[in-house]
């Protein structure tokens, strides 16, 4: 039988035939994203004892390739020390000054604050010149050139010290406020509330741009509208510290005072003194409402164990999570939940350098404070590398499917499922002998060294005389 075609339908099926080649590269490329969207670390983490852990890590999507910012916002509280009540300090790396205020133990309720400008700065330390204090430029001959000395990593607590004309001063018991790897709000947030107590309206408008809170009200008692602009001295995520402009005396008011917005129930606070206003309507633009939404999720796994999850968001472009780890068990039961579990602790990771990750984890909802690092590990080298003939390569296949890490059909070929399942292996020796002082240690995740190699080997020869098959619980059994 002979199938004669016209030309035109020809043409339809060449069309249809590149379209479904199209669609065919489409799928592999995007396949081919996903493929490689895990970033595997061997990860080692600080236990409360003082032991370590270290055990494979999958991050469904942190980027290894960026490394974190300083934030660009810095700030801390300190307590009491020598020479002052106490002491905030304040690192704006975006309008580069250096704000502080403090109280000194004879100065009542006077709380003097400086704005210094940053002349330079470096990993944990900055020099500043003074500017303004209490809102008014300092005399240029009582001008001083000094520095700042912080610890840049995000400890919940922190030692300050100053060098000021040569003479060092610390600040010990310090609360580190920084917002890590918080969403960021819009540049410009609006609301307008409506009746209160002294007021009959008052409309507010948060702008993060200039650095400004601007206000128009209307009180009970008059009919002409005020209006009033507050510079903004520091931030956290909800909330401002302001301080208002006097138009009399030209100058700022030394007094600040507090600006919360964590509901649409705003309130301020000024000389402890807390006020209330009206229903308030958010009235920010949609388009400017948020730069970024949190979003808890799953986003990876430890110890090659997927019910040993790690819960939260991404910031920072993807280069830090912060969030939960959590587990069906754990040495400490929480009072809240967590992913449907009582077994769980707060933690955080940024990316450091390429292929390189720092992190800390704790206990249920306690700030995270002990130690979890990890470095990427290659998946591209060869198993095979390490093992001198196919029939070890095939013995080596043949030990991994007894013991429960499928590694496909022993051809004596190393490909993704025997590398997949050495990396299962090397999981389940750091799970069960974290000081590999019986288990022979991993030094690349899914690669044996040829000690790993003769130790599965052998440890095949024996457990096959006694078992038909076994699985990680096995090597317990030999520590």
């Amino acid at each position: 039988m002979v199938f004669v075609f016209s030309e035109s339908r020809s043409k339809t099926m060449l069309s249809n035939f590149f379209k479904l080649c199209a669609r065919a590269i489409f799928v592999f490329y995007i396949a081919l994203q996903f493929a490689h969207a895990d970033a595997k670390y061997m990860t080692e983490w600080t236990n409360p004892d003082g032991t370590k852990s270290k055990a494979p890590a999958t991050f469904y999507s942190l980027k290894e390739i960026k490394a974190q910012s300083t934030p660009k916002l810095l700030s801390w509280e300190c307590g009491m020390q020598e020479h002052v009540k106490w002491v905030n300090w304040e690192i704006d790396f975006e309008s580069n000054v250096l704000r502080s205020w403090w109280q000194n133990h004879s100065s009542g309720d006077y709380k003097p604050s400086t704005v210094d400008k940053i002349l330079s700065a470096k990993d944990g330390s900055i020099t500043v010149q003074n500017y303004l204090r209490d809102g008014e430029m300092i005399d240029e001959d009582k001008v001083v050139i000094w520095e700042l000395y912080y610890q840049p990593d995000p400890a919940p607590t922190s030692n300050l010290y100053s060098i000021w004309n040569g003479k060092k001063t610390h600040f010990k018991y310090c609360k580190n406020t920084t917002s890590y790897d918080v969403p960021q709000t819009a540049s410009l947030l609006t609301w307008e509330c409506g009746s209160s107590e002294y007021l009959q309206w008052i409309n507010w408008e948060l702008d993060f741009e200039t650095n400004e809170l601007r206000s128009k009200w209307l009180n009970k008692d008059t009919d002409n509208e005020q209006a009033q602009v507050a510079r903004i001295n520091s931030k956290s995520d909800r909330a401002i510290f302001v301080q208002d402009y006097l138009q009399g005396q030209k100058k700022w008011n030394p007094e600040s005072w507090e600006f919360n917005f964590q509901s649409d129930e705003l309130y301020t606070i000024f000389q402890g003194n807390k006020y209330y206003y009206g229903a308030c309507k958010n009235t920010t633009p949609v388009k400017t409402a948020s730069l970024a939404t949190q979003v808890d999720r799953q986003i990876g796994h430890y110890a090659e164990d997927k019910r040993n999850r790690l819960v939260g968001s991404y910031s920072n472009g993807g280069a830090s999570f912060e969030g939960y780890w959590v587990q069906d068990e754990s040495g400490q039961e929480c009072n809240s939940v967590v992913d449907g579990s009582r077994y769980y602790g707060r933690v955080f990771f940024k990316t450091t350098s390429p292929g390189e990750i720092e992190g800390r984890w704790g206990y249920c909802d306690a700030a995270p404070i002990y130690a979890w690092n990890g470095k990427q590990v290659s998946m591209s080298k060869d198993v095979s590398k390490v093992l001198s003939s196919k029939q070890q390569r095939i013995k080596i296949q043949k030990s991994l499917n007894f013991f429960g890490f499928k590694a496909g059909s022993p051809d004596g070929v190393f490909g993704k499922k025997t590398r997949s399942a050495v990396g299962d292996l090397q999981a389940c020796w750091s799970s069960v002998d974290p000081s590999g002082g019986t288990l022979p240690r991993s030094t690349e995740y899914g690669v044996l060294t040829p000690e790993q190699s003769q130790f599965l080997m052998d440890s095949y020869d024996k457990a096959k005389q006694e078992y038909s098959k076994a699985n990680c619980f096995y090597f317990q059994t030999l520590l």
